[in-house]
């Protein structure tokens, strides 16, 4: 390409442009992820919670606790928090120091694609690679949020590097370091780790030289470091005596095994029936504040009802919810992956453009597979996985595209083609918020026609190539490519002016917080916040009492225990609490993490989350609540008048959480609400239990 539009070059032999370019790219990741960052403020609090009980105790770091007196886990293996608790460690615990390490893995999945596919296909390539992902909505969304999904973004990414590394070479120290970037991926969220685990093996087997036996002996040493760093943490947890560490969140049996094999394993895939009841949780508009509960409101981010499962479909993808997060270039992506098929078709099966074209679309179609058909815990924001793959892939197939124009006149057509397709697809999912800048759909479908134009038309003239024609189809491809980007980047800024504060986000004109089901606008709780007395709370919050922006959400295992508003601490509530603790482990005991989360960032005190994130794993038991009020760590348990949770046809589980409840409400006196200023006549009430056990 270089050569015939003879551009000067570098000492490297690369277009003088290729450089700054590259740096501009990883700039504009930089600016996309930071700017801004601290309008988030706890982003999930959830995970909020838990990583500022790891800042105050190590075994809470250690477990991943989501409070200093380690209760009960989160129900994630715990590498993410630890990257989190570190920086906060580090730099004091704030919004900051929350989200950075997020923001940071954003920009070097990005460097890392765009190395990945320029070495393959050339500077251009990784350039327009790296870009696809910089500006890809979720992937920016991710990078400013505390869930873990961009690290393991990162690690997958990785993974495919020394992968291809290892193809490259034929040795097996680079299959090695991919079997870690997995096992560390595994360690980060569990089994999605493992999707591109038959990509690499498969690709490895076909394409790297190595003789057949070298190639198993190798993979199986591969396997053995990749079980090794997998099941390290899981193995540490299921060891230790139960009594001497956390529950295990998310489990049924305080086992990190069943949480692996059950909620984040065969929960994501197949569904499971540990599903919390409407009745139970906020219900209506998601993530919401509803007034009178924590700061800000009521209910924590992330409210809603429920969704997110049993909507597996072959659109699903491209539904209007999922396409504007991550699909807006799957035209320009299919489209480029028949033009490297056409263009490496006659290659030999060793070479090594050919393996990073199957290991990056192997692991996009993999994925995007398990996502279709899923019929389980799905939620909008895990196509971030799909984000570095899909990018590559345009990277790829652009540039191949650009070449097959030089070549045949009819498989040349595939250039034009893909930008026409994928202006009038992003006019098309433009065109779905009328009120979000409505004359740019039709401003992308025009640019994107005429480019498409351009570069048909030289190649169907008859005769020769000469530079003139070159130079206009060069400049239709800019600007086609320009005008196929313009979309995602359209929805990739609003994260920068609409705060990402709900259990799950996303981008776009709707709002970044969107909370369970599977919308967009839920879940800005604490948009206005609360203060905080002891400096916990993000600067400029407040507390107002209203409840801001919500709609739909986007749920799972319960649409994720959120709670309705009466069952929220408010902070009158929490003052009276602090004021009267006498140095019990737990400032309070209330049902569900979502509950407690608020609490903890408030008072910076630990808080029992009983029953775990839903309210519904089997913890504490009657014995283990009178254990701790009888030992002086546990003196008031908050409960609601419905003593509990209950599950959606009686499936889930709560006969433990029910029990201890009806415990607490035969043994611990009723705190008058007049004492710290809540409703007579609300069902939910203060227990002291002091003296009960």
């Amino acid at each position: 390409m270089a050569a015939r539009l003879r551009l000067p070059l570098s000492r490297t032999g690369e277009p003088r442009w290729s450089s700054p370019a590259r740096w501009a790219v990883l700039v504009l990741a930089a600016f996309l992820n930071t700017w801004a960052l601290s309008i988030n403020q706890w982003a999930n609090t959830y995970y909020s919670a838990a990583v500022l009980g790891m800042t105050r105790s190590w075994k809470a770091f250690f477990y991943g606790a989501l409070d200093a007196g380690s209760f009960i886990t989160v129900d994630k293996p715990p590498l993410a928090l630890w990257l989190q608790a570190l920086s906060a460690r580090a730099f004091g615990f704030n919004t900051w120091s929350l989200l950075l390490p997020q923001a940071i893995a954003g920009v070097i999945a990005v460097w890392v694609v765009q190395h990945v596919v320029r070495r393959g296909f050339g500077p251009a390539a990784g350039v327009l690679a790296g870009l696809a992902l910089a500006v890809t909505p979720i992937a920016v969304t991710m990078a400013r949020h505390n869930n873990p999904d961009m690290l393991l973004t990162l690690l997958l990414a990785l993974s495919l590097w020394t992968a291809s590394n290892a193809i490259r070479s034929g040795r097996l120290m680079p299959l090695v370091w991919c079997a870690v970037s997995i096992g560390l991926a595994f360690n980060t969220k569990m089994l999605q780790a493992f999707f591109v685990v038959p990509v690499i093996a498969v690709v490895y087997l076909v394409a790297a030289r190595p003789t057949w036996p070298r190639k198993l002996l190798n993979l199986g040493v591969a396997g053995v470091a990749m079980a090794a760093v997998s099941l390290s943490w899981l193995l540490v947890v299921d060891l230790v005596p139960s009594s001497a560490r956390p529950y295990v969140g998310g489990s049924t049996n305080n086992t990190v095994l069943d949480l692996l094999l059950g909620y984040n394993g065969l929960g994501r895939v197949e569904g499971q029936a540990r599903i919390i009841s409407p009745g139970m949780m906020g219900g209506g508009p998601g993530g919401g504040s509803p007034g009178g509960g924590m700061p800000g409101g009521g209910a924590p981010p992330g409210g809603g009802t429920p969704g997110g499962m049993d909507d597996s479909s072959l659109t699903r993808l491209f539904s209007g919810e999922v396409a504007p997060q991550v699909g807006w270039l799957f035209p320009l992506a299919l489209f480029g992956a028949i033009a490297v098929v056409v263009h490496l078709w006659h290659r030999p099966r060793h070479d090594a453009q050919r393996a990073d074209f199957l290991l990056w679309t192997g692991t996009l179609l993999v994925t995007a597979g398990v996502f279709t058909f899923a019929s389980g815990i799905w939620h909008t924001y895990y196509t971030v996985a799909l984000a570095a793959p899909l990018a590559a892939l345009v990277g790829m197939g652009v540039i191949a595209m650009w070449r097959l124009t030089r070549d045949t006149e009819w498989w040349g057509l595939l250039l034009p083609g893909s930008i026409v397709a994928t202006g009038f697809w992003s006019a098309h999912l433009l065109g779905q918020d009328e009120d979000f800048l409505p004359w740019m759909g039709t401003v992308v479908a025009i640019v994107s026609l005429v480019a498409g134009v351009a570069i048909m038309v030289p190649l169907l003239l008859p005769r020769g190539r000469g530079d003139g024609k070159r130079r206009v189809i060069a400049a239709g491809a800019l600007v086609g490519v320009l005008a196929s980007l313009a979309g995602p980047t359209a929805y990739a800024v609003t994260p920068l002016s609409t705060p990402v504060q709900a259990t799950f986000p996303s981008a776009g004109p709707s709002g970044g917080s969107g909370g369970p089901g599977d919308g967009r606008d839920g879940g800005r709780a604490m948009a206005d916040g609360g203060q905080q007395s002891n400096g916990m709370q993000p600067s400029g919050m407040r507390h107002n009492g209203n409840q801001p922006d919500g709609n739909r959400g986007d749920g799972g295992r319960g649409a994720r225990g959120e709670r309705s508003s009466d069952e929220q601490v408010s902070s009158q509530l929490m003052r009276y609490l602090t004021d009267h603790q006498e140095g019990e482990t737990w400032l309070v005991a209330v049902v569900g993490s979502m509950v407690a989360a608020p609490v903890i960032l408030e008072t910076g005190q630990p808080v029992m989350a009983v029953g775990g994130y839903n309210g519904n794993d089997p913890t504490p038991t009657v014995e283990e609540l009178e254990r701790h009020v009888a030992d002086g760590e546990l003196r008031y348990v908050w409960t609601s008048g419905s003593s509990g949770v209950r599950s959606m046809g009686g499936e889930a589980d709560t006969a433990v959480v029910d029990t201890s409840m009806a415990w607490v409400a035969r043994h611990c006196a009723i705190v008058s609400p007049a004492a710290y200023g809540g409703d007579t006549t609300s069902t939910t009430h203060l227990h002291d239990c002091r003296g009960a056990a």
